[in-house]
Order: structure tokens, then C-alpha cells, then sequence
């Protein structure tokens, strides 16, 4: 999966599941999504099961950080570490 699969991916899952009310190419790379309020932390928690659902990724408690989930940037660095690592 490419990386700019991986953004669109996550991209789309956020908007489809929080309700993001801007334009999805609103939602860019870097917008800080705990920050903003666009997630929090129970959202993180669906996020980890869309990760490991859909992307096929194993998240350990210590990774949910704002380091790997502050943004969609981070997000993508994350999974694509993950899916190369496996």
C-alpha cells in the first residue's frame, strides 16, 4: 500500500467516523487533530481498531501517542513504519 493510499485511507475513515464537518481536502496532512479537537481520546481508540482492522497493523498501548496520532502526517509515518517493518 503506498503512502498516499495509506493518507487517503485514513483520511476518508476520519471523515466518514467523526463527522469532520470542512471539505475532506480541508483536512490536510498536518492539521492537529487532538489539538483542534477533531479527536479525542476515545476516538484514538476507534482509530487503533481501524488500524488493526483495515490496514492490518498491530498497535501496542505504548504507540498511542500524539507522536503517531497527532495528525494525519503522523498517522501515515506510523502505518507505513509499521507495514514496512513487518
Amino acid at each position: 500500500m503506498s503512502t498516499s493510499s495509506i493518507e487517503s485511507t485514513i483520511r476518508n475513515f476520519l471523515v466518514a467516523s467523526f463527522g469532520y464537518r470542512g471539505a475532506t481536502a480541508d483536512l490536510g496532512a498536518e492539521v492537529p487533530l487532538l489539538d483542534q479537537g477533531i479527536l479525542d481520546s476515545t476516538a484514538v481508540l476507534e482509530i487503533v481498531q481501524f488500524l488493526e482492522q483495515d490496514l492490518g497493523i498491530q498497535v501496542a498501548d505504548e504507540e498511542m501517542v500524539p507522536e503517531n496520532f497527532g495528525s494525519i502526517a503522523r498517522l501515515v509515518t506510523y502505518v507505513s513504519g509499521k507495514k514496512s517493518s513487518n
